[in-house]
């Protein structure tokens, strides 16, 4: 598509939103020609880094809230939920709304490799864009990892010349308002409940939102679906795409499918193209269960898009996990001291326990979402020798854990340095060998995100090991 092709009829484009993903969709606009209302309901100060980006000619900048004006079409930041007042209003003008994750499908000149569900979307991201990236394929990241898919397309032209594919986490804030999005290569990792307050608890919304890319896929295209899923396992009715499938085990696939791949606790089996492989998990240097289940999806889209075996297990030998996702910071004295933060939900934390596997103290807590922690604190009688406490949930976890049986000792920090001190006596004193953040929670009323939490925690857990 070229630029001048973007968003026809439309010549004024508001932008809401203005921290790194509205940013890059009014510089998207203003390269395909449009003149652009950009607000943020921030102040400059809250806004300076980012407002200093925004393009000096073709925008102009409203803040202390959200402006329609004369715009007849909206790009939205996901911050924004789909019930804000500006949306109805937008509905009632006839106003269409999208996501800037919408703008950058609709500016993209290559195919889109996109990872929607509730839980391993960033892994899945990251090690698909890495195999990809190791056997020639080549592509960019971006969408919900932290780099909006419109700022990979401000790329200079020589990086974009030749792209193979986009490799897109995508979040239900944004597929809210993506009517069109269509990735050739769809992974669906799981569902689970998360971001109750988001869509005002309305489970079918959420579930809805992130199968929405299912609906405009063609037969050319592939549903990468998780047969173990109680939700994704039905998803192959809603699409015209080809459904390859993967799952924890080998008898919730499908009866007679071809293309598949499924782990048998030690080893990931795949059937794809009329060929077998096996790929054992220690070859990967991956922990857990949930961990075997990115390996798969991502090994799956790796063949999807043409990358030959040997290159796609020999991709492995350098990938790394990104951070906050059961990384070993340091030990002392058998206790080793285990970063979850990425664990913003129950359903995370309890593949945290099932990873980890052996008598620990878990810090826990956070901004409370709302969501059931009944099957959470169920988990933790099998190896949690001691809770320790943070964060708003603080109170309700306190009580529902002693409702819901649980008798090893809970204690109440007020931060998180503090909490580690205690985790490791505790630790030394119940005979634990790690500690463990694995929050189930937001970090939003203590932290700026999940990345600071993990890094705070770090940061004490170093210092708790000097002191010794």
């Amino acid at each position: 598509m070229n630029d001048t092709e973007l968003l026809p009829g439309h010549a004024r484009v508001a932008v809401f939103g203005l921290g790194r993903s509205g940013i890059a969709a009014a510089r998207i606009l203003v390269r395909a020609g449009k003149t652009v209302l950009a607000s943020d309901s921030a102040d400059s100060s809250k806004r300076a880094d980012f407002l200093a980006k925004l393009p000096e000619h073709g925008c102009d900048l409203e803040l202390g809230g959200n402006v329609i004006g004369d715009a007849t079409c909206i790009v939205t930041s996901p911050g924004l939920e789909p019930s804000s007042a500006i949306f109805a209003e937008a509905r009632d003008r006839g106003i269409p709304v999208i996501a800037e994750l919408e703008l950058g499908y609709l500016a993209a000149r290559a195919p889109i490799v996109a990872i929607s569900g509730t839980d391993g979307k960033t892994t899945t991201t990251t090690l698909t864009s890495h195999i990809l990236q190791s056997c020639g394929v080549r592509n960019l990241m971006g969408g919900n990892v932290g780099i909006p898919l419109c700022e990979c397309l401000l790329e200079p032209p020589e990086t974009l010349a030749n792209l193979a594919c986009y490799v897109v986490e995508t979040s239900a804030f944004q597929l809210s308002f993506c009517p069109t999005f269509h990735p050739h290569i769809l992974i669906a990792t799981n569902i689970a409940e998360d971001h109750a307050e988001y869509f005002h608890n309305d489970w079918e919304a959420y579930v809805s939102t992130k199968r929405r890319p299912l609906a405009v896929m063609g037969a050319d295209d592939i549903a990468i679906l998780n047969a173990s899923d109680e939700y994704i396992k039905r998803w192959d009715r809603l699409t015209a795409a080809r459904c390859v499938w993967y799952a924890e085990k080998r008898e919730d696939l499908p009866d007679d499918v071809a293309d598949c791949a499924w782990f048998d606790g030690a080893t990931v089996h795949v059937r794809y193209g009329g060929a077998e492989y096996a790929l054992p998990m220690s070859v990967t240097r991956l922990r857990g269960r949930h961990n075997a289940m990115n390996v798969m999806c991502s090994v799956l889209a790796a063949l999807g898009m043409g990358c030959a075996w040997d290159g796609i297990v020999a991709a492995f030998a350098d990938y790394k996990l990104p951070p906050h996702r059961i990384q070993t910071i340091c030990a002392h004295d058998g206790v080793e001291f285990i970063d979850d933060s990425k664990a913003t939900n129950p359903h995370a934390a309890i593949a945290g326990l099932d990873t980890v596997d052996e008598p620990l103290v878990l810090i826990a807590g956070g901004v409370d979402k709302g969501l059931s922690l009944t099957e959470w604190i169920e988990r933790m009688k099998k190896n949690v020798r001691a809770l320790v406490l943070i964060g708003a949930l603080t109170e309700r976890l306190h009580r529902e854990a002693l409702a819901g049986g649980l008798t090893c000792p809970i204690m109440r920090c007020e931060t998180l340095p503090e909490a580690v001190r205690r985790g490791y006596e505790l630790a030394r004193e119940h005979a634990a060998s790690a500690v463990l953040l694995s929050p189930a929670c937001s970090s939003y009323d203590m932290f700026k995100s999940y990345g600071q939490r993990g890094d705070v925690f770090a940061e004490a857990a170093r210092a708790v090991v000097s002191d010794q």
